[in-house]
């Protein structure tokens, strides 16, 4: 059985959520799992507690791979882009060069945990496409405005970029990774969401579309409410992440928060990120209710993405 290649991203303050997501992927997952973790500033100390892991786990591997971050990427200006983007989200683009003799990766987000197994994911026939991605699950309006803004085809399903499944072969073979750098130049007064946009401009209705339970986001997708068992990734994509909330704080806000704890508390940053929750009393949740009502029912206008693009205001949801 050939190990699944698995590429994550983090900084130190997501340390925690690397080990959560690779607790999760390997506890429901028979293959063996080679983790690449682009390093963008993890500390040795939560370096050695997430490979504490393999006191658990005996069917992964892990290698930190540190980016220079000013190196890479300067060329990229990403100031216009929404305020919580950091330069370290265009790693991504880089695995080609970091892991040129890989065939077939897969690319994940850490804000995810796994709850089925991550070969029925990594093994989707991509029938002859460089890309296997999976549509937001956001509303059409808002959809609509992005093709506009961006340009892209009316066609287009504008995808998530959180999870990826890459034929690396081809992407190597087309030079996607030069291409990508191209496009930002060429396109960054454009972007919104930053490499998310710069990825479905380069693969404008070019890749394959996946299945909703592979990315099953917080805004959830409406065709999966009757088989939640099915998801095998969700993905806690919105400004509201379960390390906010304690789990004794019982809200419908987010789903599969008790999941999100089963998992985090496989590893050594349990205590941790229970101390540092923002939420720890029922009162508390008001707040939160009226930053997901905002989430979900602002929508944008074509004049309030200009205005967020270039930064002359604060986010959208702080001003709606």
């Amino acid at each position: 059985m050939k190990s699944i290649p698995i590429f994550l991203s983090s900084d130190n303050n997501y340390a925690p959520f690397v080990a959560t997501t690779i607790a999760s992927i390997c506890n429901n997952t028979k293959s063996f799992c080679d983790f690449y973790i682009l390093d963008g500033g993890i500390q040795e100390e939560n370096k050695e507690k997430i490979c504490e892991l393999k006191k658990q786990f005996i069917n992964f591997s892990i290698e930190f791979i540190k980016i220079d971050l000013e190196k890479e990427f300067s060329t990229i200006h990403y100031e216009n882009c929404c305020k919580h983007v950091s330069l370290s989200t265009y790693n991504r683009f880089l695995i080609p060069k970091l892991k040129p003799e890989l065939k077939r990766v897969l690319y994940l987000d850490v804000d995810i945990i796994v709850l089925g197994d991550i070969s029925e994911l990594y093994n989707q026939d991509l029938e002859g496409y460089m890309l296997g991605a999976i549509p937001e699950q956001i509303n059409e309006k808002e959809i609509n405005l992005y093709k506009q803004i961006l340009k892209l085809s009316e066609t287009h399903h504008y995808f998530n970029a959180g999870i990826l499944l890459i034929d690396l072969e081809q992407w190597i073979l087309e030079d996607i990774m030069s291409k990508l750098f191209e496009i930002e130049s060429k396109r960054r007064n454009d972007l919104l969401h930053a490499d998310q946009d710069v990825l479905n401009i380069c693969f404008n209705d070019s890749y394959k579309v996946l299945d909703f339970k592979f990315n099953y986001e917080t805004n959830n997708n409406q065709e999966l409410e009757q088989d939640k068992q099915e998801i095998v990734i969700r993905h806690f994509n919105t400004g509201i992440k379960p390390w906010n909330i304690l789990p004794t704080v019982k809200t419908n806000l987010i789903n599969n928060i008790d999941d999100f704890y089963y998992y985090l508390s496989k590893t050594p940053f349990n205590k941790s990120v229970l101390d540092k929750c923002e939420y720890k009393y029922p009162e508390q949740l008001h707040k939160l209710r009226l930053i997901k009502l905002l989430e979900k029912k602002r929508v944008p206008t074509i004049e309030d993405c200009i205005k967020y693009k270039n930064k002359k205001q604060e986010s959208i949801i702080n001003n709606a």
